[in-house]
Formats: C-alpha cells, structure tokens, sequence
C-alpha cells in the first residue's frame, strides 16, 4: 500500500522500479532460462508477463504507456542493427533468390491468412489487413542470436536478407491496405490524390530522411580518429544520437497541405542502417557495431518486458469472448506458419535454391514481435476502422507473438546449429560439452598446435 501511495505521489517512481525490475528479472530469467536450455530472451519476456500481473493486480497499468517509448528506441536500435547486416557486397551474391522467395512467400502467407479470417466473419479490409501483419518477420530474435552465438554462413546471409526485405515489403503493402481500410471505414470521403500520396510520401519518406540520417552518421564517423583511444565512444555516442533522432521523427506528424503523414517506425531506421552500413569501411562497421553491442543489451531486455506487460494489460480490456478470439490466434499462427512454408518450397523451385537452404529458411523466419506488434499498435490507433475487430487483431497479434517467442528463438538456434552455422566454441551455450565431429574437424583443422585444449 504505501508502494502504491508513493507511486501515487510521485509517479516517475514507479516508472523507473518497473525499468529497474524488468532488466533485473529480465536478467535472472534469462540466465535460468540457459540453464535449462531454452534462449535467454524467453527469460526477458517472462519477466514482462509477471510484471503485467503485478501492475494489473496493483492498478497501474498507465505505466506501460509511460514506457512506450523505450520500446520504440529499443526498435529501432533493432532494426539499425538488422540494416547493418544488408550489405550490398553480401546481398546482390542472392538477391534475385531472396526476391523471389519473398514475393512467393508473401502471396501465400497474405492469401490464406486473409481467406481464414473472412471464414471468421472478419470485414475484408480487416481480414486484409491481418493478411499483411502475418507476412512481417521480426528481425531480433534471429539478431541477437547471431551476435551471441557468432553464427555466419549462407543461410545466416540468406536470414538477414530475407527478414530486410520482406519487412520492407511488408511495411509498404502495409501502408497502401491500410490507406483502402481507413477509406472504406471513414464517414467522409477522401480525395483520391490524398490516398495515393499518404502511403507513398509515408514509404518514401521514410527511406529519404532514414538514409539522410544514415549518410550522415557514416560522416562522423569517417570523420571520428580510430587512432584516438576514445574512438569507440565517440562512434557508439554518435550512433545513439542518430538511432533517438529517428525515433523522435517517426512520433512526428507532417503536413504537406491537406495531407497527413508519419514516417516508418521500420523502414526509417532500416535504410539509416543500411545507407549507414553501405558507405563506411568493413573496419570501421565492425568497429561500430562492437560498441552498439555493448550498449543496447538493457533496451533489448526492456524491448521483450514491454511486450510480455502488453499481453498481459491488453487481454483485460478485451471487449469479445477470450475463448473465441484464442482460437482465431491458433488459426493465425498455424496458417502463418503453412503459408510462409509453401511460399519457401515454391519460391525455392523456381530459383533452384540449395536443400539446406529451403529446410532450414522458414523456420528461421517464425519469431514475430516487434515488427507485427508495431503495424497491430498502428490498427488499434485508427479510429475510423471497427472497435471489435481492432482489439481482435491487436490480440491475436500479441498471442502469436508471444507463442513464437517462446518456441520461435528455440527453433531458429536449431537450425543454425543443424546448419554448423553457429560457431563450435558457443555450443556449449545451449548443450553439454558433446562436440558435432563435423564441427571439431573443421575447428581442428584451422587450430594452432601449439594452443592448449
């Protein structure tokens, strides 16, 4: 009681407890997590879900609005990241591959999931638009474990370049349905220039201002010494103002006349990334990523807190039957998952893709959060569209992303160790000191004789 007559007094305390408790249980939930051999990021969003019961059982879940916006940095220090890893040297090796394999996959994976939410008696712009969400992968999952675990190789390359770019064509489909949706919905009618303008000065914008952005930081940084001891705090210094002043423009609204326009919370930081990444020396990136590496881990945590607090707040103000709308989820997840399967294998045929490759890919591909919760937050905003059916898809949203997190980091370490993609040493992160003998004969092979074992 006095906790919550404190908190009452003076509300940034308890802001700041539940950032303090996040991380910290974050932290241990993580670590037993590893122990009992499941990623250390269930641990993370665990401790968002006993966090939610807590401040639902306190009365105060006005402090997940107050949080909000870490977990937007934290998205788009994510999503820089993810556009680091786009290289132009690296992805036009496959890029007709990758283009190929997404297109078919999101055709399939847009057109079942919208055909199963029309049986569900959804409106058609909304079936639609739960179509495109099921088509966005989200880049952390796979992000963190291949920085933890040092994973390289052609499906690691193949996973970075399928997530860049079928989140940007995910976040461009995505804005033109929803543009037809508001229109559909709206009492008054909208010119059709406005229609057409809105999502392309959103999805052009947002590429021009995120590369302006990331043209510059690849300035600074050329201009930083590397013979200067302090080297990498001014690249991680200078890294971080750009990552905030993303995000900052992407909560702004711009006005070009009558028309009414945001930049991408996705594309803005991806192509800052990706411009960024594509005008600095392999050196200097690696140089630069080392000391991101070395800051973003907290916001990482809170990132997979918020949307464990989010499950948990959301759910109970639940207008629709919890039942019914559970088993529109499990319809979604399993539909998600048969579509971007057959759009693999189809895709894959049509460009001979390696077996591994086409084994492994799509369930790479199955951790979804940041990207579909934020495109979900964006349709329950939208006033104009229908109340019911915006918390159904907000819902069911949240519910697969929780199911995949806790089963999608899993299955996404196993295929990049059945792969032998993950580095021999980090194995032991995951399993007992039993080495793969394909493994120590190639770790062998480049080993110095002299170094002790």
């Amino acid at each position: 009681m006095s906790t919550l007559l404190l908190a009452a007094i003076n509300p940034v305390f308890l802001n700041l407890i539940v950032i303090v408790v996040a991380i910290a249980l974050g932290s241990i939930l993580g670590w037993l997590c590893e122990l009992v051999k499941i990623p250390l990021i269930t641990g993370y969003f665990l401790s968002g879900i006993l966090i939610g019961l807590y401040l639902i059982w306190c009365d105060e879940c006005i402090v997940f609005d107050h949080l909000k916006a870490l977990g937007n940095i934290a998205l788009s220090f994510i999503v820089f990241e993810l556009g680091t890893r786009l290289h132009m040297r690296k992805v036009k090796r496959n890029i007709s591959e990758v283009i190929v394999i997404v297109v078919f996959q999101a055709i399939w994976t847009i057109g079942l999931v919208t055909a199963a939410m029309l049986l569900f008696r959804a409106p058609w712009e909304m079936a639609l638009l739960i179509g495109v969400i099921a088509m966005a992968t989200s880049p952390e999952t796979i992000m963190v474990l291949s920085r933890n675990y040092r994973s390289k190789g052609h499906l690691t390359d193949s996973i970075m370049s399928h997530i860049g770019l079928d989140d940007i064509l995910v976040v461009i489909i995505f804005s033109i349905s929803l543009t037809i949706a508001t229109s559909v919905n709206r009492q008054t009618s909208i010119p059709t220039g406005a229609m057409i303008l809105e999502p392309l000065l959103e999805i052009f914008g947002s590429i021009i201002i995120g590369g302006a952005i990331g043209a510059v930081l690849a300035l600074f940084i050329h201009i930083s010494k590397r013979d200067d001891a302090r080297h990498r705090q001014f690249y991680l210094v200078e890294t971080v103002c750009a990552v905030l002043l993303i995000t900052a423009l992407t909560f702004r609204e711009f006005h070009i006349g009558h028309i009414e326009f945001s930049l991408s919370p996705i594309l803005a930081p991806l192509f800052m990334g990706i411009v960024f990444t594509n005008l600095v020396p392999k050196d200097m990136r690696k140089e630069n990523d080392a000391a991101i590496d070395s800051f973003t881990p907290p916001f990482i945590m809170l990132f997979f807190s918020l949307i464990g607090i989010q499950l948990v707040v959301s759910v109970i103000g639940l207008e629709v039957s919890f039942w019914y709308v559970l088993i529109i989820a499990l319809a979604y997840i399993i539909i998600r998952v048969v579509g971007k399967q057959v759009g693999v294998i189809v895709g894959a045929k049509v460009k001979k893709t390696p077996p591994e490759i086409v084994k492994y890919l799509v369930w790479s591909l199955l951790p979804q959060a940041t990207v579909s919760i934020g495109l979900a937050q964006i349709v329950m905003n939208e006033t104009s569209l229908p109340i019911t059916w915006r918390q159904i898809i907000f819902i069911v949203v949240l519910i697969a992303a929780t199911i995949y997190q806790v089963v999608g980091p899993k299955i996404a370490e196993k295929t990049l160790i059945a792969s032998h993609e993950i580095a021999p040493g980090k194995l032991n992160f995951f399993f007992e000191p039993k080495e793969d003998p394909l493994l120590v004969r190639g770790e062998n092979h480049h080993d110095n004789p002299q170094t002790p074992h």
